[in-house]
């Protein structure tokens, strides 16, 4: 079963990487155990060689026999012989009891060998005297060997083994209490309503934890905003088709009611006009709605910000002639910015639809496009009737409408003119426009 507690694989791979090194630890141990038992059986060899040389002596009973000390159960095997060369023919001086009465095979006349002695495997040292006279070989036994090898190890194990519970315990305490800061955020996180966004606190959260806080914080700000969005574009849908969309009823109930057929079609004229406002109306929501509930523009390009203003000044000619509206335009070239060039497209048509809807009939129009330093600054200016120098704070505010109650509009162009440029980075400046009447629009973009 998958381990879905974090504290379960935090112990889990803790106890895994504590037993690995104890392993390893062991098995070094132990061929370090017997890399020293080898040593100590090469020495002690050695030294029983020495003593024995130093012993012997000529006699009729060659043969030794081993007598049993009380209270002593355990011994270590060792046999040995010594042979005599001085009359010429080496001759047995002393063995142990139970060889054969000849130089063994496979044990080497000098030196250390391994040698197979009565079925079993002995390691087996030999050496002659200072004279030459005699020579000895001892041997021991090789099971005696390992035997001391694997007590060693065995003993380095248990304690090793006996503290492996307890470190077991330790790790679960120490686990559990640097886990403590995530039950804690889990146990707030389980205990809020949806409506609950509010930040989660940092406090002394420990640094692993505080990028994911701030993450989720990040988010629910994003969630919050867009809650609030929609019931903002919800609330404000709701209450500006209210008025139109009663208008429009008795407009059809008028043309249903109607005798004559000039009243009839005046009604219908009429409903077809505040259609049209609806429709522009939704389409103008449902643009900011958007807008709003977007965060950092992906697929940013650099474009020419010149030949969109161009576009754009080429698609209103109609209804700036059909106003009699003079436009003029000082645009320089190949001055590049970097963005969505479909929002920025949205910006300059809304710009220049407030101009055209909200400046007088045969006025004036200029829209200018220059480089100042690191920016690029488009302005829209009009000789409308402008703005009250102290409503002018509240431009850009949603279904803000300060002209003439008369021209048709739904006072969200200038928001959305405000939204496209926040998402571009860009400053929004409102003042007065032509020749000391009107309204003036600045943006300041980031140069590409």
């Amino acid at each position: 079963m998958a381990l879905r507690s974090l504290q379960s694989r935090l112990l889990v791979l803790s106890l895994a990487a504590v037993l690995a090194v104890g392993a390893a630890t062991a098995w070094f141990g132990y061929r370090r155990a017997v890399h020293e038992v080898d040593e100590l059986v090469d020495a002690q060899l050695v030294e029983y060689a020495r003593i024995m040389l130093a012993l012997t002596k000529s006699g009729d009973d060659d043969e030794i026999a081993f007598p049993e000390m009380r209270g002593y159960q355990e011994r270590t095997r060792i046999v040995f012989q010594v042979w005599d060369s001085g009359h010429g023919r080496p001759e047995l001086v002393l063995t142990s009891p139970g060889l054969a009465r000849d130089w063994p095979a496979g044990v080497a006349r000098d030196g250390y060998s391994n040698a197979r002695i009565g079925g079993q495997s002995w390691r087996c040292f030999a050496a002659t005297d200072e004279k030459g006279e005699h020579r000895i070989w001892a041997g021991i036994d090789l099971h005696d060997r390992d035997q001391l090898t694997r007590d060693i190890a065995l003993n380095n194990v248990k304690s090793y083994a006996l503290g492996l519970p307890v470190l077991g315990l330790l790790l679960v305490l120490v686990i559990r209490r640097g886990l403590s800061p995530v039950r804690r955020m889990e146990a707030d996180l389980r205990e809020r309503s949806p409506e609950r966004l509010d930040p989660l606190a940092e406090g002394d959260t420990p640094a692993e934890l505080q990028p994911l806080i701030r993450t989720m914080n990040d988010l629910f700000g994003r969630v919050a905003r867009t809650l609030d969005n929609e019931r903002r574009f919800t609330s404000d849908a709701a209450h500006e088709l209210r008025t139109p969309l009663a208008a429009l009823r008795v407009q059809l109930q008028v043309a249903q009611r109607a005798q004559a057929e000039a009243e009839r079609q005046g009604a219908v004229a009429k409903a077809l006009k505040g259609a049209e406002r609806m429709t522009h109306l939704v389409a103008q929501l449902l643009a900011l709605a958007r807008l709003e509930g977007a965060g950092d523009q992906g697929g940013r390009t650099e474009f020419d910000l010149s030949a969109l203003i161009e576009d754009a000044l080429a698609a209103t000619q109609s209804s700036a002639a059909g106003k009699a509206c003079r436009v003029t335009a000082r645009i320089e070239p190949e001055r590049a910015i970097a963005g969505n060039p479909d929002l920025v497209g949205v910006l300059i048509r809304n710009l220049l639809d407030n101009a055209l809807r909200y400046g007088v009939e045969g006025g004036r129009i200029e829209v200018s496009l220059t480089g100042a330093g690191r920016q690029v600054v488009l302005r829209v200016a009009d000789d409308g009737p402008g703005v009250a120098a102290e409503e002018m704070e509240r431009l850009g505010t949603r279904f803000q409408r300060f002209a003439p109650q008369a021209v048709e509009g739904v006072g969200l162009g200038l928001s959305i003119v405000r939204r496209i440029a926040e998402l571009h980075g860009a400053e929004v400046a409102f003042g007065t426009g032509l020749d000391g009447r009107g309204l003036g629009v600045e943006l300041r973009f980031p140069a590409a």
